[in-house]
């Protein structure tokens, strides 16, 4: 036809059918569907929320942009305070975090294996350090792991010790109490340093205390 030009007309030279038109209904289906999909998605995301056996104190406080996953079951300890951005991943075993810690930004601490992942009290993890679980991985008391440092898998840290920023402390380790680590080859004795981390340990609650409540959306309390 002369009124139709000619792109028209090619497309019209490829087809021997009849034209359909579109059904109302398609568009609608299509949007509907894609709504189920999302749906589906957000309830997966509830159900593995709901898998977490996570305990908090009630005088624990554990933010809810942290991200507290997996079925091993976590336990965070009176005072202690578990900033944004964490991540407390049990993926098989258990994570036990003890009292008056103190997890600033951006922590990890996943646990891989079976094994129970044990931290005792008034330990200190600065921004960005990482704790791999697993043959027979512990932390004791009054620790200073700080800021990007990395113990790896199955390294026990003893009481009063002091990880040195972006130092990885290698696999199966053994820190004795009151060790201070800057990288594999510089290592000595801080004498009195269970007593002073445990005091700055306690300071540093008290401040936290008042500061991040106000600052911040926190996970409800639970009790196993």
């Amino acid at each position: 036809s002369p009124s139709l030009s000619f792109v028209s007309r090619c497309h019209l030279s490829h087809w021997s059918g009849p034209m359909e038109e579109a059904k109302p209904g398609e568009a609608k289906t299509e949007k509907t569907a894609d709504e189920k999909a999302q749906a589906a998605r957000a309830a997966e995301k509830e159900k593995e929320k709901s898998q977490v056996q996570c305990e908090v104190h009630k005088d624990a406080m554990v933010c809810s942009d942290a991200k507290v996953l997996g079925v091993g079951g976590i336990k965070v300890g009176e005072g202690t305070t578990v900033h944004p951005a964490c991540l407390i991943h049990a993926k098989l075993g258990p994570i036990e975090i003890g009292a008056w810690c103190c997890l600033e930004e951006q922590v990890e601490i996943v646990n891989n294996s079976s094994e129970p992942l044990i931290i005792g009290d008034y330990n200190v993890f600065e921004v960005g350090a990482r704790v791999q679980g697993g043959h027979g991985a512990k932390i004791g008391n009054a620790n200073v792991i700080e800021s990007r440092a990395h113990l790896s898998l199955g390294v026990k840290v003893g009481n009063g010790c002091t990880i040195g920023v972006l130092t990885k402390v290698p696999e199966l380790e053994e820190l004795e109490d009151e060790t201070v680590l800057h990288g594999p080859n510089s290592r000595h004795k801080e004498l009195g340093a269970i007593e002073a981390h445990t005091k700055a340990a306690k300071r540093l609650h008290e401040i936290l205390k008042e500061t991040v409540p106000r600052a911040h959306h926190l996970r409800k309390t639970t009790k196993a």
